[in-house]
């Protein structure tokens, strides 16, 4: 019986400790906050041209993957919508209660060489 109590104590510290480093993707650095897009690049699949949008505001925050290059998050290939949380230790980002489909951050919002606010989520390059 101590046994089971002692993994019980030391599984319930475990998820504390990872749980203190989800935080709401604002609330961990505001520089997040805002509407995001990629360049216009040429996809294969859809057999135009797209680009990426990523919203931050909230509970109303939006990720939108090959969507219509002129309109935001219309026609995308793939869409989450929800609170943004995001995960200190691996980087990750999560939209709403989704644990399928997981983003990492590859680079933190900064103030590129031109002037503008670039981030990177999976290794492709965001603008405001």
């Amino acid at each position: 019986m101590k046994k089971q109590i002692s993994l019980f104590v030391s599984g319930t510290l475990l998820l504390l400790l990872f749980s203190c480093n989800v935080k709401n993707i604002e609330k961990y650095n505001e520089d997040f906050k805002g509407e995001w897009q990629t360049k216009v690049y040429y996809s294969p699949t859809k057999g135009d041209s797209i680009r990426n949008y990523l919203n931050i505001d909230g509970k109303d925050s939006g990720f939108g993957v090959a969507c219509d290059k002129d309109t935001p998050f219309e026609g995308c290939l793939f869409f989450q919508t929800g609170k943004v949380k995001y995960n200190k230790s691996t980087k990750g980002i999560q939209f709403g209660n989704s644990v399928s489909q997981i983003h990492y951050v590859t680079q933190e919002p900064f103030i590129n060489n031109l002037g503008k606010w670039e981030m990177s989520l999976d290794s492709i390059s965001y603008f405001r």
